[in-house]
Parts: structure tokens; C-alpha cells; sequence
């Protein structure tokens, strides 16, 4: 088997990543945490800010007219900025989120500091002085809520030595500017430090709102578990089957944890069922099958227009989505389905099979992972089957089915903490 695998008694992970070291997984939390304070909903409020900003520039520039060394070069970065935006916009609602991270701060920061250089390297040769250097207190505050703590205290030193060596290389000893040095160096300390701290404080806050998020997708989980009365042990098991699949399949951690939140909720929607037809102990008719199917549906409609539930939104309506396309409710296929809901329908499946249920017995595990191997590639995606079975004989499925006989009680407290 490729990868470490550990019981989940040993909390988190579950399982190693498949193959890839674990400094790995280090660098991607490290890279989590700079952008801790990043989500698409600010991404697109971005996409008007950032030309609203790029023209107000323009506008500054062209109203002071020759008088600004560099001026030109600073109207060439902004209709520059304005431009890529386009491109930008396009991954924002593609939902590439790590593309769209690495390009905005490649792009953005890299426009600031070659226009800055430019104009400072003008400014210096022309002995003009101004007050541009406040433009970099703003650029340390609006980092801070853009990033993390960690990304909040990188661009303050950022701004502060490119602000310092600009500075001291292009003026002379006896300017103004190099004169005021020390006491604009004060201001940009007490900036950082006052940012740093808001950044902190806002992700604390959003931790506090994410775990909001999740008790109330606890609520939720506990309607289907009244109503259906083998839907609790059912919930936990895939839920905890979801997160070692995502992390085995190199998940980040909080990717992971998404993922299992989204799993616990993925059947929402059954609360509108009908008791006759949820609960009915032999096959059902075509009429009371298109009703249950209905299920993704209302799910979706459910948890629909919460940025927080986007993750369990697409897997409430996709996690009957099949590979070949041939699943319900929009007829998905391949790598078009969310792989939140490719993941899920992988663990919801073995889970049922391996489960009593009122129209039949439960399955030995090994039956259940051979349907699981005869789905692959119709049914299901076939490189997280390969995974998930990767896991089974691991031992891993049966590692976490032991925790829960042994701790009956940790129900969905431990995935709402």
C-alpha cells in the first residue's frame, strides 16, 4: 500500500495522503494559514474594487498632471490591472481557488512594486517629495483583511523594507524624505501591529462562524436521522468514511473536514419524503421511486443561497450523480460531478451495503467491496474506488467502524466542535 495509514483513534489524519510525504501536507496548512482570511465571496467583490481602484488612480495621476516623476508608468500598471481582472474573473467563477490565490497575489503585489519602484526611482532623481508613502500604510490594512496573521505580518515587513529601501536608494541623505524616515518607519510599526491584530481577531471570528456552520448542519443531519430510524448510525459512518477517503485522496485538512460536513448533510433532503415511501419494507414503484429522488432536489434547495453550505449544496443534489451520467438529478458525468459528491456517493454506498435496512440484510464488508469494484467507472469515479479500497485493505474502515462501537456517544459533538 502506498501512504501511512493510522487508526482514527489518533484523531487527524486518518489516513496519509497517497504516497506524498508529510511535509507535504506541512506546506499546504502553512499555505492555508496565509490565506486563512480568503474566500470567493470576497474574490468577487474584488473584481470591482480592483479597477474601481486601478481608476481612481488614473484619475489622481491625470488631475496632477506632468508634475509626478513617473506618472505615465503608474497609468500603464493600472490599465494593466484593469486587464487582467478579465482573466481573473474567469477563475473566480470557475471556482479554481488555488490558481486564482497564487495569481491575485503574484499579479496584484507584483504590479504594486514594479509601479512603486519605478516611480520612486523618478521621484528620487527629480528630488520630489510626497506623501505616496501613506499608500503603503493602506496596503498593510487591507492585507490584514485579506489574509491570514501570518500573510498580515509577511506584508507588513513586505511594504515596510520595499518603503525603507526605496527610500534610502533613491534619495539623498539630505532629503526630506530620508529625514522623515524614522518617524514614518514608527507609523508603518504601529499600522502592522494594529493589523496583524485585527487579522487575528477576524479569524477568530470567522472560526467562530464556521463552527456555527456546522452545528447547524448538525440540526440538520438530526432531522433525517428522526426521520429515517437507521439514518444515525448511517450519517456517522460516511461521514467519518468521507474524511480519511478525502485525506487518503490528498485533501487538505480543512478540504477534508468540508467534505465530511457536506457528507453528514448529503441526504437533507429526505426529511420531505413521505413516511410510506421512506420507510417501506419491500421494492418501491417507479412513481414512489421519482418521488424519493426527489430528495437531491429539495436538499439542494435547502441549503441553497449560504455561501457556508456551498459544499453540502452540490452534494445534497450530485451525490446520485453517476460517472458514466447516467445518475439523477441533472445528469452529470465524469469529473463534472463535485468531487465532494464523488467522494460521498463512494462512502454512502459501501455504507448502505454493509448496513440492515428494512428491505435487506446488511452485507459482509467483502460482498460490499466487491459491488463497490463492479461500480467502478459506471457508477462511480474510478480513481477514488481505487482509494477507498486502498483504505478497506488498509484496515483503516475498520479501524474507524471500532471507534464508534467503542465511543457510541461522539454521535456529531466531535464534527461540530
Amino acid at each position: 500500500m502506498s501512504g501511512q495509514f493510522v487508526s482514527p483513534r489518533q484523531a487527524t489524519p486518518y489516513a496519509g495522503t497517497r504516497g506524498r510525504p508529510s511535509i507535504a501536507r506541512r506546506l499546504r496548512e502553512r499555505a492555508e494559514s496565509f490565506f486563512a482570511s480568503t474566500d470567493l465571496a470576497y474574490e468577487r467583490n474584488f473584481l470591482v474594487v480592483r479597477p474601481a481602484i486601478a481608476l481612481l488612480v488614473i484619475v489622481a495621476v491625470a488631475v496632477q498632471g506632468s508634475t509626478l516623476p513617473g506618472g505615465r508608468g503608474v497609468i500603464i500598471a493600472c490599465l494593466v490591472a484593469i486587464l487582467y481582472n478579465f482573466g481573473v474573473a474567469v477563475l473566480v467563477f470557475r471556482r479554481r481557488v488555488n490558481l486564482l490565490r497564487v495569481t491575485t497575489l503574484i499579479l496584484d503585489n507584483g504590479i504594486v512594486i514594479g509601479a512603486s519602484l519605478f516611480v520612486f526611482m523618478k521621484m528620487g532623481d527629480a528630488g520630489y517629495e510626497s506623501d505616496l508613502w501613506l499608500l503603503y500604510m493602506t496596503l498593510i490594512v487591507t492585507n490584514a483583511l485579506y489574509y491570514g496573521p501570518l500573510g498580515s505580518l509577511f506584508f507588513t515587513s513586505l511594504w515596510t523594507g520595499l518603503f525603507l529601501g526605496m527610500t534610502v536608494g533613491f534619495y539623498g541623505d539630505d532629503s526630506y524624505s530620508v529625514a522623515q524616515l524614522p518617524m514614518r518607519l514608527t507609523f508603518f510599526a504601529l499600522t502592522g501591529f494594529v493589523s496583524i491584530s485585527l487579522s487575528a481577531e477576524l479569524r477568530k471570528r470567522r472560526q467562530k462562524l464556521e463552527a456555527q456552520s456546522r452545528q447547524t448542519l448538525t440540526m440538520l443531519a438530526t432531522i433525517v436521522e428522526a426521520r429515517d430510524t437507521d439514518a444515525g448510525q448511517h450519517l456517522r459512518h460516511i461521514t467519518h468514511y468521507s474524511r480519511a477517503l478525502a485525506l487518503h485522496l490528498g485533501l487538505s485538512e480543512t478540504a477534508a473536514n468540508e467534505v465530511s460536513y457536506a457528507a453528514m448533510i448529503h441526504d437533507v433532503g429526505k426529511a420531505q419524503v413521505p413516511d410510506a415511501i421512506l420507510k417501506k419494507p419491500g421494492p418501491l414503484t417507479p412513481q414512489e421511486r421519482r418521488e424519493i429522488e426527489k430528495h437531491t432536489l429539495w436538499g439542494h434547495e435547502l441549503l441553497a443561497g449560504n455561501e457556508e453550505f456551498r459544499d453540502a449544496c452540490e452534494v445534497a443534489r450530485s451525490h446520485h450523480e453517476r460517472w458514466d451520467g447516467k445518475g439523477y438529478p441533472d445528469g452529470l458525468a465524469g469529473e463534472d460531478i463535485p468531487i465532494a459528491a464523488r467522494i460521498t456517493a463512494v462512502a454512502d454506498v459501501y455504507d448502505a451495503l454493509i448496513s440492515e435496512r428494512p428491505y435487506k440484510q446488511a452485507w459482509p464488508a467483502h460482498d460490499a467491496i466487491r459491488e463497490i469494484k463492479r461500480l467502478r467507472g459506471t457508477h462511480m469515479d474510478p480513481a477514488i474506488v481505487d482509494a477507498f479500497i486502498e483504505l478497506y485493505e488498509a484496515g483503516v474502515l475498520r479501524a474507524i467502524d471500532t471507534m464508534m462501537r467503542d465511543d457510541p456517544h461522539d454521535e456529531h459533538e466531535q464534527l461540530a466542535a
